[in-house]
């Protein structure tokens, strides 16, 4: 097993590739949130277990503590944020859904109709103004 090769390459790709898939879980749904106490709840359990084997050093358990936390929590930040670093990138261009979304949001879109149209702040006394449902537009 990889507790008795710990810190080896195949210890260190299955925990980057833990951090990536925990990256991935919360992207996908909200749900995601419950696969990370999951994972955060067995790093726990497993590091109070290093914590009681008297054979380990403090500075062997320092190192398990950094590396728990750069491939559980700040690998995975960094690829969400890659994430949306990329959607926001490529998504700045108009789209056929975009009436779902407020007109504020798309005078922000490339290609839009609304594309940097001002949209006043406030609304005087005599304005005329359109309504619109919040899920269809």
């Amino acid at each position: 097993t990889y507790r008795t090769r710990t810190f080896s390459v195949p210890w260190w790709l299955w925990m980057v590739f833990t951090g990536v898939s925990l990256a991935a879980t919360i992207g996908v749904k909200f749900v995601g949130l419950f696969v990370i106490l999951l994972v955060g709840y067995t790093t726990a359990m497993d590091l109070w277990r290093l914590l009681g084997d008297l054979s380990l050093s403090m500075l062997m358990f320092a190192k398990h503590i950094a590396a728990r936390v750069v491939s559980l929590i700040a690998i995975p930040a960094l690829v969400y944020i890659l994430i949306f670093l990329v959607h926001f990138k490529v998504l700045s261009h108009t789209g056929n859904g975009d009436g779902f979304f407020s007109s504020g949001f798309q005078s922000q879109l490339i290609g839009n109709r609304l594309y940097n149209v001002s949209m006043p702040q406030y609304i005087a006394f005599g304005s005329v103004i359109t309504l619109k449902q919040r899920r269809t537009g």
